[in-house]
């Protein structure tokens, strides 16, 4: 990577480790620079949310960058998780290649219904799109993310707080060791250095970032400016744009959607 794509913020370091003998991925990370990320771009974007909704979103953020952590390196992967206590709906994506998560909180027009939802889209090159739907209660991220790999992943993954801010994911590999895996409780997994074999697999390493600018703006744009540019702009000079994966706020006016369509003819 040259001098000048290497990224400001390096990021968090995620470690991957081969439990032997139990034949479980044990994956870990300390989050607290990578909620700071969070928290600078809810800054940049003039939002703060309230507390509830504000530990779910940190917690979604750290349990999907653990399970990106654990997949395929050209894997892409989404979450939409619908909660029902609170109510609110939360986005949370990764991207193996960059090394970057993302995430936002969506608290109004959130639709009621008996029980959550855990949406996950799992992508990568040359390999069909991959979508899995499991129902989940109660309003806790990290029990939604167990029944998530029991019924979606259909392997056990279970998730603990190390720390504050340490988050632990032990997941079933193949010829795994259930019953070992399914007495994980915060107290082996403090002792899980002393008391199992742990073969370091990878590190890796991820960051808080969207990607989204106007110079994409204007490129998901072009197709409807095409198609029917006043049906785009409804007789409006700007458009005002929420981006759905980070919440960041863009203007777009018409001008320059126009011209980003002249330079492609040309």
């Amino acid at each position: 990577m040259s001098e000048q794509t290497v990224p400001a913020d390096p990021g968090i370091e995620v470690r991957t480790y081969f439990v032997r003998g139990r034949n479980a991925l044990v994956a870990r990370a300390e989050f607290s620079d990578l909620y700071a990320g969070l928290y600078l771009h809810q800054m940049d974007i003039g939002v703060r949310l309230d507390p509830v909704y504000d530990l779910l979103l940190r917690d979604a953020l750290a349990c999907l960058t653990l399970h990106c952590a654990s997949r395929p390196r050209q894997e892409s992967i989404a979450w939409t998780v619908n909660f029902q206590t609170p109510l609110v709906n939360l986005f949370v994506a990764g991207d193996n290649r960059l090394g970057t998560v993302v995430g936002t909180a969506f608290t109004e027009d959130v639709r009621e219904a008996p029980h959550g939802v855990f949406f996950s889209d799992t992508a990568a090159p040359d390999q069909p799109f991959r979508r899995s739907v499991a129902e989940f209660s109660g309003d806790d991220f990290l029990r939604a993310a167990e029944v998530f790999y029991a019924r979606s992943e259909q392997r056990p993954g279970r998730l603990f707080r190390y720390g504050e801010e340490d988050l632990v994911l032990v997941s079933a590999q193949p010829d795994c060791d259930l019953a070992w895996l399914e007495s994980v409780d915060e107290d082996v997994v403090r002792r899980l250095d002393c008391e199992t074999e742990l073969s370091l697999l990878e590190q890796r390493r991820y960051r808080f970032e969207c990607g989204c600018n106007q110079d994409r703006i204007l490129t998901m744009l072009l197709p409807h400016m095409r198609r029917s540019p006043d049906d785009l702009f409804e007789g409006e000079e700007v458009l005002r744009l929420h981006c759905p994966r980070c919440g960041a706020r863009h203007a777009v006016t018409r001008e320059s959607v126009e011209a980003r369509l002249d330079a492609t003819r040309e």
